[in-house]
């Protein structure tokens, strides 16, 4: 799906832009380091940039001269299994933000820039929620999430490679 620039919603100290191939490093460093107690993320993370169902959307600011990237997303698509044919889901794969601009607002824009996405692709009649995974250690996370609409779906939706139980969330778009 292509999707114009000048129709993406840009906010004040920043702009969320579609990640390319030179910002996979960056992201996999930063999924490393703020994932880190989950599990090895550098190298998970890795292995969705590469797939052609992932997008992938950073955070950046101008700091004089220089472009500095703040965080990401990544935004998959699936038809989950069971579900109603021609039903898919908007899957939240991962959000960070690089720890000296975390607390700044910067995760809620990435995550009203993910239901943005996940509602364009509604329009054409094929997403109909997005989901996400959070650690049943974050509370924060769950927090955060909930307070934009996402509700717990499964309590027990497995574990994380670093042994905290994975909570599944959902929001109907």
């Amino acid at each position: 799906m292509k999707i114009d620039r000048l129709a993406l919603p840009r906010y004040p100290g920043g702009v969320i832009r579609r990640a390319s191939v030179a910002d996979h490093p960056w992201i996999a460093d930063v999924a490393a380091d703020v994932y880190g107690n989950l599990g090895d993320y550098g190298t998970i993370i890795r292995s969705w940039l590469g797939h052609p169902g992932v997008l992938t959307y950073l955070d950046e600011m101008r700091d004089g001269a220089a472009v500095v990237a703040r965080g990401f997303i990544l935004l998959g698509f699936y038809e989950p299994p069971g579900g109603e044919l021609g039903s898919h889901i908007a899957d939240l794969l991962a959000i960070a933000v690089d720890r000296p601009f975390q607390r700044g607002g910067i995760g809620s824009r990435l995550l009203e820039h993910a239901i943005h996405l996940a509602g364009l692709s509604r329009q054409g009649g094929r997403i109909s929620e997005i989901r996400l995974t959070v650690a049943d250690s974050n509370q924060v996370g769950q927090r955060f999430f909930a307070s934009f609409g996402f509700r717990v779906l499964d309590e027990q939706h497995g574990h994380y490679d670093g042994g905290q139980r994975a909570i599944r969330m959902g929001r109907r778009l």
